[in-house]
């Protein structure tokens, strides 16, 4: 694991808890929208130094060749004017069909309104694996 997002995450990750908090599920109820809420309210927020890039939300690319069922992986550019392999953060999860066999699915229940307190400790631990599982895609 990358130290710098490590830190990010103990830093940050009472703001993304209480964005779960106080926010309808029906906001984030695909893969995408979780790494787009970890690169925003993780990754993102802190003063920008040479060390800790900021990435670029609008920008992440999904890479999936499943149907059904798969992998699906985030590319999460820095926010920069045409990154290079090294400007990139790489993370992944594995979906599937229905709430039985996909982590995601089986959190949301179906619900679009506040999640319960579970709820929320299950979202977290799920954006905590993305977190972990989450590196430069080349390193210098």
């Amino acid at each position: 694991m990358n130290n710098n997002i490590v830190n990010l995450w103990e830093q940050n990750n009472e703001i993304l808890k209480n964005y779960f908090k106080t926010t309808n599920q029906e906001n984030y109820q695909s893969y995408k929208s979780l790494v787009k809420l970890i690169t925003e309210y993780i990754l993102n927020n802190h003063e920008e130094s040479y060390d800790i890039p900021k990435y670029d939300i609008e920008h992440i690319t999904i890479i999936d060749d499943g149907d059904y069922q798969g992998t699906q992986l985030f590319l999460i550019p820095e926010d920069t004017y045409q990154p290079s392999a090294s400007n990139y953060l790489v993370t992944y999860t594995y979906y599937g069909s229905c709430s039985g066999c996909d982590t995601l699915q089986g959190i949301h229940d179906y619900e679009d309104d506040l999640p319960n307190e579970e709820q929320v400790n299950d979202y977290m631990s799920l954006c905590l694996h993305l977190i972990q599982r989450m590196k430069p895609l080349y390193e210098n």
